[in-house]
């Protein structure tokens, strides 16, 4: 069993997609004492949780105290973690230094243009800095954190991928991918439900979802077999003031706390998750729409056939739409079939790459002939006309 916990009740960007960003936030707003904190673990070690994540919602670097928090962990034999935006570097190092067993950096593009729409608040160029001290103090002291840069997939991000899986792996950070979702869960009711909250930022929001939780998706997932909630079942969640909450996906934590964790056993809380009325009830209206699949597999099998579905159809009408400049409908300092690079181009365009795996491009070349060389794509090679 995983804990995940939100050490503070804020976070320093307002991100459109996550509730930090999109959503009220009337839960608690202070920082976590740290002698809780410890009760909280040393709890959880004797109840068989073997990894505690200092993050839900929130941004944890905020808190002034993240490494003691690390120690604490690191010192009960449990796995610790830290996902975090990485737009600060106050508390970076000293968290580092603590040597949590892995060490997430959130982000969702290389160029600031396209970063800021995901991150709302963020600095791209901030985040590549911090990135780079991170390398510098793994390497200075001989950290074994694994550093893992999760890149948030959206349709017009793609072609940034390649680059900072480039910069991340250059760094001996591991990189890995994931589709972006509308959460919190309120949201997405309140959006395959037609609620007036729903806003005009949320709708920009989801022009740019490879996973909008629109009527189709709701009806692909509504398919799946039924089963288990693992993010009810396997996953405790707490809040900053140490209240065990239903599920990650939920944000009012106060409306659906099953009880504090220091008070109750972990047999008893999460016998409450599926017992307490508002809980069931809850719980229910996420299976009927198919919702706890549309949280916990985004990646895999038929909705991510779905989004390169949506991937592929937007790229068509982003070519219709783009203006074409007239000097490169010729062949002029076009890349040779003889002078293609094949795997560099698939490498650095993986939306390239996903597209010819799955036959929409017979390979990456077609794709560089019809698109790549208009789109000014990298990774072609370098042309010998003149």
């Amino acid at each position: 069993m995983n804990m995940y916990i939100d050490i503070v009740g804020a976070c320093n960007l307002s991100c459109p997609s996550c509730p930090m960003g999109n959503s009220e936030n009337t839960n608690f707003k202070k920082a976590m004492q740290v002698e809780m904190f410890k009760q909280i673990v040393d709890k959880a070690s004797r109840e068989g949780v073997k990894s505690v994540f200092l993050f839900n919602w929130t941004e944890p670097l905020i808190h002034p105290r993240i490494d003691e928090f690390v120690a604490i962990i690191n010192a009960a034999g449990l796995q610790s973690g830290i996902s975090s935006n990485l737009n600060l570097v106050k508390n970076m190092e000293k968290a580092l230094l603590a040597n949590p067993s892995f060490f997430r950096i959130s982000l969702s593009g290389f160029y600031q243009e396209t970063y800021k729409q995901g991150h709302a608040g963020g600095d791209i160029e901030v985040v590549k800095q911090n990135m780079l001290k991170l390398h510098e103090i793994r390497q200075l002291h001989g950290l074994d954190t694994v550093v893992e840069v999760y890149y948030h997939r959206y349709l017009d991000n793609l072609e940034e991928e390649g680059l900072m899986r480039e910069f991340s792996e250059r760094l001996g950070f591991r990189f890995a991918t994931g589709y972006s979702v509308m959460m919190p869960l309120e949201k997405t009711f309140a959006i395959i439900e037609g609620d007036a909250s729903v806003t005009a930022t949320d709708r920009e929001t989801l022009k740019r979802l490879a996973l909008p939780p629109y009527e189709d998706l709701v009806n692909l997932v509504k398919q799946f077999p039924q089963q288990a909630c693992t993010l009810k079942d396997d996953w405790l969640v707490l809040d900053c003031n140490g209240n065990t909450v239903l599920c990650c996906t939920i944000f009012n934590q106060a409306e659906y706390s099953v009880g504090k964790y220091l008070e109750l056993p972990v047999q008893e809380l999460m016998s409450r998750k599926s017992t307490q009325k508002n809980c069931v009830d809850l719980c229910s209206r996420c299976a009927k729409n198919g919702l706890h699949i549309y949280s916990t597999q985004p990646n895999k099998g038929p909705l991510e056939s779905h989004a390169v579905n949506r991937i592929i159809d937007f790229q068509r009408r982003t070519i219709l739409e783009m203006p074409i400049d007239s000097e490169k409908l010729g062949r002029s300092g076009e890349v040779s079939a003889e002078q293609f690079d094949e795997v560099e181009y698939l490498r650095l365009n993986d939306d390239v790459k996903t597209a010819v795996a799955i036959g929409a491009f017979s390979s990456g070349y077609q794709h560089y002939v019809l698109f790549g060389r208009l789109e000014g794509r990298l990774g072609a090679g370098f042309s010998t006309m003149f």
